[in-house]
C-alpha cells in the first residue's frame, strides 16, 4: 500500500507521471502530474490524492467515489474540470485539469498593497463564482432528477483565477447530495471551514444550495470591508456569530460602498436560507445588474492583467518550477522508476489507452520503418520549382495499339486456311459439283 513517502517526483499513479508537490490540506494533497502519449504528446493535470491514513476509513473511501462520480458530470468553464479517478495500491486520487492561476485567497492578500481588489474586478469575480456553483447546483441524473449538489466549502482558497483571468470553483471533493447517506460529520471531522460554514451547516447538517450563497456572501463580505463578518479569536466563538449575530452593515466599515452592493452581499447573509438569494443564479443576476448601473464593463483580460500585475512574480517562479519539473522527468532513467511506475514503453509502439472510453487500443508503429513500396508516378519537384535531374518512372499507360506487321501475316494465313477448310467440306457433301475429291 501506498505512503505519502512513496508519492514523489517520478511516481506513477496509474498513466499520470508526479511531477511536484503543490499543496497539503486535511483530507487530501494535491500534486501537479502529467499524462503522456504518443509522439511527444503530454498534458499537465493535478492529482488530489486521499490521505494514507484515511484510506482504510470505509466512510471516507465511499464518500470520496459517490462524489467524484457526481463532480465528473459537471461541465462548465467556471468550474474545475475532473479528469480521472483511480486507484493506485490503496492510494485513492482524483485527476483534474490543471488550473495556471491562484486563488482569491492569495489574491487579494497581494492585493491589499494596491489598495485592495479594484471593485469593478471583485464584482466580475463573484458574478463567475456564482454561475459556476448555479451550474454545479443544477446537475441533474440521467433521468433528468436534480442530484442535489452542494459545494459545501466555498472560500477564498477554493475560488480560483487563471492567468487568463478566468474564474474557477474549485474541489468539489467535500459535495454533498441530497439522499446521501454520509453525515456533516465523518470520523470526527468537520468538512469545510469554519469561518465559512452556513448557520444550517452548523446546526442541522441539512443543507442545500443557499448554503453555498451564503458562504459566498461572507467572502464577498470581506472582500469588500476586509473584515470577516463573523470570525473570532476561536472557532467556538466563530460557530456563535455565524448562528446568532447579525453582520455588521457594511456602511458602517466602508461609508461610500455602494447600497446596491451591501443590499446584495447582506441578504446573501441572512440566517434564514428562505430569505437569502435562492439560486446562485439569481445572486449573479444582482451582480451582473449592479456593473451594468455603474455603467463598467469588466473583460477576462482586464483580471488577467490585475493578476499578472499583482502576482506577476509568482506566475514565473511557479512556471519555472513546474518547467524544471518537466525537465527532470524528461532526464529521468526508466531505472529511476518510483512507486507505482508503469510498464516501460515497448519498442516501436506507444502506451495503449485502454482505459479511455470509446477508444480503441490501436499500436501506434513510431518507429517502424517506412514502406519498402513507394510510389513512382508521383514527380517530386525540387526546390527551385523546376523538374528533377532524373526523371521519376511513370506508369505505363493504355493506349489504343497499332497491329504490327508480323501480326498481320498471322490473320490472313488464318482467313486463307478457315477458307480452304470451308471449300473442302462443301464439295465432300456435293454442295460443289465442280469440285470432285
Amino acid at each position: 500500500m501506498f505512503t505519502l513517502q512513496d508519492i514523489q517526483p517520478g511516481a506513477v499513479l496509474g498513466r499520470y507521471e508526479i511531477l511536484m508537490p503543490i499543496a497539503e490540506g486535511g483530507m487530501a494533497a494535491v500534486w501537479a502530474a502529467r499524462m503522456k502519449g504518443s509522439r511527444g504528446f503530454q498534458k499537465v493535470v493535478a492529482i488530489k490524492t486521499m490521505l494514507p491514513d484515511l484510506s482504510d476509513d470505509q466512510d471516507f473511501e465511499a464518500m470520496f467515489y459517490d462524489e467524484s462520480r457526481l463532480i465528473a458530470r459537471i461541465r462548465h468553464p467556471h468550474v474545475v474540470e475532473m479528469v480521472d479517478l483511480g486507484d493506485e495500491n490503496g492510494m485513492l486520487y482524483i485527476v483534474m485539469e490543471w488550473v495556471d492561476g491562484d486563488t482569491l485567497f492569495t489574491l487579494n492578500r497581494r492585493a491589499k498593497n494596491k489598495g485592495g481588489i479594484p471593485l469593478p474586478l471583485l464584482l466580475r469575480i463573484a458574478a463567475d463564482a456564482c454561475a459556476g456553483m448555479h451550474a454545479a447546483h443544477e446537475l441533474r441524473d440521467d433521468s433528468g432528477k436534480p442530484l442535489g449538489l452542494v459545494h459545501r466549502d466555498v472560500s477564498p482558497q477554493n475560488i480560483m483565477i487563471t492567468f487568463d483571468g478566468i474564474v474557477k470553483i474549485v474541489d468539489f471533493g467535500v459535495a454533498k447530495a441530497a439522499g446521501r447517506t454520509h453525515e456533516t460529520r465523518v470520523g470526527g471531522l468537520m468538512k469545510g471551514k469554519v469561518p465559512y460554514l452556513s448557520p444550517e451547516q452548523l446546526n442541522t447538517g441539512k443543507v442545500d444550495r443557499r448554503s453555498d450563497v451564503f458562504s459566498l456572501g461572507i467572502v464577498l463580505y470581506a472582500m469588500v470591508s476586509g473584515r470577516h463578518p463573523f470570525r473570532a479569536n476561536d472557532d467556538a466563538r466563530t460557530i456563535e456569530n455565524i448562528c446568532t449575530r447579525a453582520p455588521v452593515p457594511l456602511h458602517e466599515l466602508v461609508p461610500d460602498v455602494n447600497p446596491e452592493l451591501e443590499a446584495i452581499v447582506l441578504r446573501a447573509l441572512e440566517k434564514e436560507p428562505e430569505k437569502r438569494w435562492q439560486t446562485a443564479a439569481e445572486m449573479q443576476r444582482a451582480l451582473d445588474q449592479l456593473l451594468g448601473s455603474m455603467g463598467l464593463t469588466v473583460t477576462d483580460g482586464d483580471i488577467a492583467a490585475f493578476l499578472q500585475d499583482t502576482l506577476g512574480d509568482i506566475i514565473e517562479q511557479r512556471r519555472s518550477a513546474l518547467k524544471e519539473a518537466i525537465k527532470k522527468a524528461d532526464g529521468r532513467a526508466p531505472s529511476e522508476s518510483g512507486a507505482g511506475r508503469s510498464k516501460p514503453r515497448p519498442k516501436g509502439g506507444a502506451p495503449l489507452p485502454a482505459t479511455f472510453d470509446g477508444i480503441l487500443p490501436v499500436l501506434l508503429d513510431d518507429d517502424a520503418p517506412p514502406p519498402s513500396r513507394t510510389p513512382t508516378s508521383l514527380p517530386v519537384p525540387s526546390s527551385k520549382g523546376t523538374q528533377p535531374d532524373s526523371a521519376p518512372r511513370e506508369l505505363p499507360v493504355v493506349k489504343p495499339s497499332k497491329p504490327e506487321k508480323s501480326n498481320a501475316v498471322f490473320y490472313v494465313i488464318t482467313v486463307v486456311m478457315l477458307l480452304v477448310a470451308a471449300v473442302a467440306v462443301a464439295a465432300a457433301m456435293g454442295k460443289l459439283p465442280f469440285l470432285k475429291l
